[in-house]
């Protein structure tokens, strides 16, 4: 009976994040963005982040999964916080955004440009990174 209710859990949430996504990097509106960065970021699933963000054409499988291990090797542990610590609107409905996740003395930190287009919303570009210089440079 558990079983069940894990895999109609993970079949909802899937379901969820397939409606919620309308292709790789385009999102309904900013809340299932930012559902969907949040949720993959603070779980480590990064192979996933990167998927959904856009980078399907950017990785085989191979490298993908050694990105996912390499991450995971630097981040050893799902993050318990999360803040955007910079929001910048650019005009013609692009913004530029930094997020902070973290927990205990571990941190991760998230760029991106979105674009808010007249009914989705697009990831342009983003990274992640250890180190907060290389996301502030891009401010």
């Amino acid at each position: 009976m558990r079983y069940c209710a894990a895999l109609l859990i993970s079949f909802l949430w899937m379901s969820h994040t397939a409606f919620a996504q309308i292709a790789d990097g385009v999102f309904r509106d900013y809340a299932d963005y930012e559902e969907f960065v949040d949720n993959r970021v603070m779980q480590r699933d990064f192979s996933t982040l990167i998927l959904g963000l856009g980078g399907r054409d950017e990785f085989t499988k191979e490298q993908l999964a050694g990105k996912q291990v390499q991450m995971e090797n630097v981040w050893g542990k799902d993050f318990d916080n999360v803040t955007i610590f910079r929001k910048e609107d650019l005009g013609g409905g692009v913004m530029q955004e930094g997020r902070m996740y973290w927990t205990g003395q571990s941190y991760a930190f998230y760029y991106a440009i979105l674009h808010q287009r007249e009914n989705d919303l697009a990831v342009i570009s983003f990274t992640i990174n250890s180190s907060i210089k290389p996301v502030m440079a891009r401010f």
